[in-house]
């Protein structure tokens, strides 16, 4: 049985460090953002506990001084309760305002703390689907159950309950020791110190106890709501983005009448999300009802012992105010002490998916040597062996490549569906790592240099490019100075300037109708500015996978035209389906099941009667004409 015991206050002691461990690395954490939430939070909690007992001092000495008859005194203390009233509101007012602010910093720093952490992993990472699951429950908890900042003002109320618990135990103290007049009979009996303190004893540590477990049985309850919840959330989220801002989703629904659809789906998942309130509002309810009716009694009990003491003449009749508001404020500061504790761990949940990001390292090595900057865009690139296939699955996608990039050549990879071409250009790029051999820059295995420096190299267009409801000229520059001139060189290369100088606000113009005033464009005028960011990047290497596959024709043949112009002085790789496309270039690399199956020149490659050839004359019809 003692062991038993024993292990269960070992247990707790355990729970209770591992709480306030998650909760000192969130305070951490919240310290980034503002390192002056926390002072300032303790510095209120003082604050509110010594308001808490000047309150009832002061009008202790007030009843006291009334009753005596001493006027001059009263009044004094008075205009003390008054003044004290007046200030503390004031100061009130003031931290109200502080933390308001400061809740708005915290608002703001979290979700930039928690996009920062997103994009410092590396994309094989952020591909993976638990990690935008866990990104999304992090912004979904924090802003249904608080963030950074409710740590702050959960560790505020623990060190404002703590004294109030405290002051309220010292007063306690001092009541229970305190000897009345009376010196034979029940009342001197019941006023005896130690009787008091039994008696005080008892009815705190009952109290106290059943609030615990009242407690206890509404955090588990809430622990299992949690997850139920945030994903309930999410659904909802997602279907009212689908229905209310989407506005190309809207297309789809009307053709299809998918409307009584969407809308059931909202109304199960809002049904569903009500259903978990009126859950957790009926476990409150019943948690305050129990509360209440314990604080109740205890109070009976409270007012019993003062009043015994006050008849005893062991206090005064003012005191007896002060100490029967110290008495309740006891219990009251343990249970809230305690709930706070329980809410801190709830707290520590809700931020357990934040927490597991912030911890998360990138797969990829950390390269550290510099990547030279050659004004000849001379650069050696080799793929020596390399296999690779994506995570969680073994079908290798591509096998034993090896292969070297001949600098300034325009490289076409060429393939059927599946063949490893894009997954070729993605490890090119290091936006994932070869599982088998060595991808070397100028001889040096990529991955021990600067991953930042290294994608520098290579300007990108990919066929799920995206583009930004920013002005056009932010979508071409990324981050870089704006040089107009620039611009418009890029733009009138892939023949898009025509597009931006119609547009309203020509350059400044937003794209997309996400914002108020911004211009939806087709997906070949999108092709066009992700080409001219490509270009505008001037970076040594170019890479095209399928840059023309949503040009109309005249539009595709001008950027064919103009290809070798544009990717002048630089090496191209370019993706294609389109054969035709293939006569641009100088080397061809022809992928089969994962590897290279051919390699060469046009010409080269239709005499040898391989795969080439045959993906060639199967087209041939198609663009006939054009030869």
């Amino acid at each position: 049985m003692e062991n038993g015991i024993t292990k269960k206050v070992i247990d707790k002691a355990r729970e209770f460090m591992g709480i306030h461990r998650t909760g000192v690395r969130l305070l951490k954490i919240a310290a980034k953002i503002d390192s002056s939430a926390m002072p300032l939070g303790m510095i209120q909690a003082v604050f509110q506990a010594v308001n808490t007992y000047l309150g009832l001092f002061l009008m202790a000495r007030l009843i006291d001084s009334l009753l005596a008859g001493d006027f001059s005194r009263a009044f004094f203390f008075g205009g003390m309760t008054a003044f004290t009233a007046w200030l503390f509101g004031m100061a009130g007012t003031v931290f109200s305002g502080l933390q308001k602010r400061s809740a708005d910093r915290f608002l703001t720093g979290f979700y930039i703390m928690l996009r920062k952490k997103a994009l410092s992993l590396d994309y094989e990472t952020m591909e993976q689907p638990g990690t935008a699951d866990m990104i999304l429950r992090s912004e979904r908890t924090a802003m249904m159950y608080g963030g950074l900042e409710n740590i702050i003002r959960v560790y505020q109320g623990m060190l404002e309950n703590f004294l109030i618990s405290a002051t309220a135990v010292g007063m306690t103290v001092a009541l229970c020791f305190s000897r009345g007049r009376a010196q034979e009979g029940m009342l001197a009996f019941a006023a005896q110190p130690a009787v008091s303190a039994l008696f005080m004893a008892l009815i705190s540590i009952a109290a106290i106890w059943v609030d615990a477990r009242g407690n206890k049985r509404l955090e588990d309850k809430k622990q299992g709501f949690m997850r139920e919840h945030t994903d309930v959330e999410g659904k909802i989220g997602y279907l009212t983005r689908q229905m209310l801002e989407d506005y190309q989703a809207g297309k789809v629904i009307r053709l299809y009448d998918m409307k009584e659809m969407l809308l059931d789906n909202f109304k199960k998942s809002n049904d569903e999300s009500l259903a978990f309130f009126r859950r957790i509002n009926a476990a409150d309810d019943h948690r305050e009802l129990f509360r209440g009716s314990v604080n109740s009694i205890y109070m009976v009990c409270i007012y019993l012992l003062v009043a015994v003491k006050a008849l005893a003449g062991a206090i005064t009749v003012g005191a007896f105010t002060q100490y029967a508001g110290a008495l309740a404020k006891l219990v009251k500061g343990v249970q809230n002490f305690s709930w706070m504790n329980s809410r801190l761990k709830l707290c520590g949940i809700y931020m357990e998916d934040f927490l597991k990001l912030m911890d998360m390292e990138s797969r990829h090595a950390t390269g550290s040597i510099p990547v030279e900057k050659r004004l000849d865009g001379e650069y050696e690139i080799a793929f020596e062996d390399v296999s690779f296939h994506y995570p969680g699955s073994e079908e290798m996608v591509l096998k034993h490549v090896s292969c070297r990039l001949n600098m300034k050549d325009k490289l076409a990879l060429v393939g059927k569906n599946g063949a490893g071409k894009t997954t070729f250009i993605k490890l090119l790029c290091r936006l994932y790592e070869p599982v088998e051999g060595v991808i070397t820059l100028n001889g040096i295995d990529i991955r021990k240099y600067r991953e930042e420096e290294y994608r520098e190299l290579f300007s990108v267009v990919f066929q799920d490019f995206k583009l930004f409801a920013f002005p056009v000229w932010c979508n071409l520059t990324t981050g870089c100075e704006r040089q107009d001139e620039r611009i418009w060189d890029c733009l009138e290369r892939v023949g898009a300037d025509s597009l931006v100088k119609d547009m309203p606000e020509g350059l400044d113009t937003v794209l997309y109708k996400d914002k108020e005033g911004g211009v939806d464009i087709s997906g070949g005028e999108a092709q066009k500015l992700a080409l001219a960011r490509a270009l505008y990047k001037d970076a040594p290497f170019m890479v095209l996978d399928e840059p023309t596959a949503a040009l109309d024709p005249v539009s595709e043949a001008q950027i064919y035209q103009g290809f070798h112009q544009m990717v002048k002085d630089k090496t191209s790789i370019y993706i294609s389906h389109r054969m035709s496309s293939c006569r641009f270039c100088d080397d061809i690399v022809v992928f089969d099941q994962g590897g290279i199956a051919e390699r060469g020149s046009h010409e080269e490659l239709l005499g040898r009667q391989g795969l080439y050839a045959e993906m060639w004359n199967a087209q041939a019809k198609y663009y006939a004409e054009e030869l």
